[in-house]
């Protein structure tokens, strides 16, 4: 077994040994999709779409979100305040091998994660099955390379756990309400729907929910684009700010 295969194991034993990763991971998705199901669920979306064909491939998208900033990017944080990262400076592993492992883990919890979603929604939203699967599987692995990134670097900033928390938390609140995601955009004033365009999960959930429901990738050019260039930019600066130790 390669060292990366080691640590990524590692991490995901350390990951499902606690109880709150477990819970905000695979509980608290499927509880909000149930309190708006509560509120929406016989209702038709904006654009036509029933609530579950709207709001399960949204959550999928916060989920990965919450992945992002808090499985990867806050753990790397808490590592480094304590320590462990200094201490794996002295072996042979290297700053991509860490970032490669925290990366890995976090795409296997986020692949669970929204398995455990799409079956809450097709036992009890009658959520249908995506009309181009082959676009929303490429859709989810743009969606990581983006936002996976997109974590580390924004709390590789902190300078302790609590501050990490802090900006992760922030962030989450600011997209999870501006992205579209639980309130759709068109209820929004004009303002805060041009502004959600500068948040990543806004292309995110565009992409997810529009393959999901309309047309294939390749007529989202656009939020390709934008997340292709946050998959690069935040890959470069999360590697640049990487930090073993303060």
């Amino acid at each position: 077994m390669s060292i990366v295969a080691r640590l990524t194991w590692m991490e995901m034993k350390l990951f499902f040994r606690d109880k709150q990763n477990v819970f905000w991971t695979f509980l608290f998705p499927i509880l909000m999709i149930w309190l708006f199901g509560s509120l929406f669920g016989d209702q038709r979306m904006p654009g036509g779409l029933s609530y579950s064909n709207m709001y399960v491939p949204s959550w999928i998208g916060v989920n990965l979100l919450t992945t992002a900033l808090f499985t990867i990017g806050t753990a790397l944080v808490m590592y480094r305040v304590q320590g462990i990262l200094r201490r794996y400076q002295a072996t042979p592993l290297r700053p991509q091998m860490v970032l490669g492992a925290h990366m890995l883990c976090g795409a296997f919890v986020f692949l669970v994660s929204a398995l455990i979603l799409a079956g809450f929604g097709w036992v009890f939203y009658d959520l249908e099955a995506p009309k181009y699967p082959g676009s929303v599987a490429a859709a989810l692995l743009l969606s990581v390379l983006a936002l996976f990134p997109f974590g580390m670097f924004v709390t590789s900033l902190a300078r302790d756990n609590r501050s990490a928390a802090a900006i992760g938390s922030l962030l989450l609140n600011l997209m999870l309400f501006l992205s579209g995601a639980t309130f759709p955009l068109e209820m929004m004033p004009s303002y805060l729907q041009t502004a959600a365009k500068i948040l990543p999960l806004y292309y995110v959930v565009e992409l997810l929910r529009g393959t999901w429901n309309k047309a294939p990738l390749w007529d989202y050019g656009i939020h390709v684009a934008v997340l292709a260039g946050i998959a690069i930019v935040s890959g470069i600066l999360a590697a640049r700010f990487f930090r073993w130790g303060d």
